[in-house]
């Protein structure tokens, strides 16, 4: 059974060599219009319509892929800053 939260839900950042992770948790009805914003999952969110759905973050965070079996995770990801990848 799939976790809803009542509001958007944030994990903590996660890293490799290259990025800086999170994954998102939307509450049902923003899963709906997820569903239908991307037609099904079909392409990835553009910044801005993951925005008008409520899901907010700094500068440089990217859609990047969906986590198939609970469609209401978003997965983002945004470049590690130079000085950030060389210390990890």
């Amino acid at each position: 059974m799939p976790h809803f939260p009542e509001r958007v839900e944030y994990s903590e950042k996660y890293y490799d060599d290259q990025f800086e992770y999170r994954h998102v948790i939307l509450p049902k009805d923003l899963a709906h219009k997820l569903i239908q914003i991307t037609q099904g999952g079909r392409r990835l969110l553009e910044e801005k319509e993951w925005r008008s759905l409520g899901v907010e973050g700094s500068p440089g965070w990217m859609h990047y892929e969906f986590h198939k079996p609970e469609m209401h995770v978003l997965l983002l990801r945004r470049p590690l800053a130079r000085s950030q990848s060389s210390s990890c």
